[in-house]
């Protein structure tokens, strides 16, 4: 399609001319392999699973207004589309699921720019590549009150086996991968401006890009599978949002300590006096949190370094009775105390 063409909106171009504009923003080896026997532009896609192993299927979405804003300085296209399939994909990390197959469903006013939904593509495209993650169609509806990127991941389990919620045993440690609150710094710095305070900060682009641009921890998902995890989940809604979900499914209680919460250092720098609310119920870190008998947790951290991730210890799983606190938490000063759930609620 030419530049001309692409500058045009998706009501003149019409959905099918935007249909065939997507599947040419796609990498060839997205849009077709040997395991999808049909792709994208018939009824429904045909996939050939590997023999022996069970799907691991899940679906998330992004709504403008609610998880993205096309404002100037905010987001930009690449980046949506980019962040719309990888909050997926960290699902399927967290269960140590292999990563496979997505669809994508376009909600859209008709007024949008073919070339903006291309470069959303373009993103989507880049990192299922990366991840070697077939894009096996979708499909575009109307939606005349806001933009919706809705993506179906599918995934398949590893020698029939996935990590799960429910696991978590007394004695465990509590882990998390690389760092946290970094990314809802990032919304911070986004919702002040550039003129805001922290806007000239050297390190504000990176926490920037944390919260635009989150990396699925695939292969870091697998690894712990293989390593002996007894739990895990991702970092959508804050430690202290989803910490309490893993504990329910487990039917245990746990102990933290915040002095040895991994948190980068521009965010404390940035933050002198909210790191630890950003970093324990900011959200989408996107990070995997997990936990694992304490004499498998060294060979895990070893096998992490190894390419390039970091795991830190940052509590551990106990017993708990219904008379109890579900979390209790060592604060900075050494006082431990019970702490209050939270997990960013869409109807509150």
């Amino acid at each position: 399609m030419s530049a001309g063409g692409e500058a045009r909106s998706v009501r003149e171009i019409g959905e099918f001319g935007l249909i065939a504009a997507l599947r040419a923003a796609l990498p060839a080896a997205v849009a077709e392999g040997p395991a999808l026997a049909v792709g994208i532009g018939d009824d429904a896609a045909v996939w050939r699973p590997t023999a022996g192993e069970a799907l691991v299927v899940t679906a998330d979405g992004l709504v403008e207004g609610v998880h993205f804003r096309l404002d100037p300085g905010w987001t930009d296209w690449r980046s949506l589309g980019h962040k719309a399939l990888a909050v997926n994909l960290s699902d399927l990390a967290a269960m140590g699921a292999v990563a496979r197959l997505a669809t994508v469903t376009l909600g859209l006013r008709g007024t949008e720019r073919v070339a903006d939904l291309t470069a959303l593509y373009a993103g989507v495209g880049a990192l299922a590549e990366r991840a070697g993650v077939l894009i096996a169609g979708g499909d575009i509806v109307a939606s005349p009150a806001a933009l919706g990127i809705h993506v179906t991941a599918i995934g398949e389990t590893r020698g029939g086996r996935v990590l799960r919620r429910a696991g978590a045993q007394p004695g465990d440690v509590v882990a998390v991968s690389g760092t946290l609150g970094a990314s809802a710094a990032g919304l911070r710095l986004l919702q002040d401006g550039a003129a805001g305070p922290r806007g000239g900060a050297a390190t504000a682009s990176a926490l920037i890009d944390a919260h635009l641009r989150p990396e699925p921890r695939l292969a870091l998902g697998g690894m712990l599978l293989a390593g002996g995890a007894t739990a895990a989940m991702d970092l959508s809604d804050g430690l202290l949002g989803d910490l309490p979900k893993l504990l329910a499914a487990s039917g245990t209680g746990a102990r933290l300590d915040a002095a040895a919460l991994p948190v980068a250092a521009a965010v404390r720098a940035l933050f002198p006096d909210e790191w630890l609310e950003l970093a324990t119920r900011g959200g989408e870190d996107y990070e995997l949190l997990f936990t694992v008998p304490p004499e498998a947790f060294a060979a895990l951290r070893r096998d992490a370094d190894e390419f390039g991730a970091t795991l830190t210890a940052i509590g551990e799983i106990a017993e708990w009775r219904a008379e109890e606190p579900v979390l209790v938490m060592r604060g900075l000063g050494g006082v431990e105390a019970p702490v209050r759930a939270g997990a960013f609620d869409h109807f509150r």
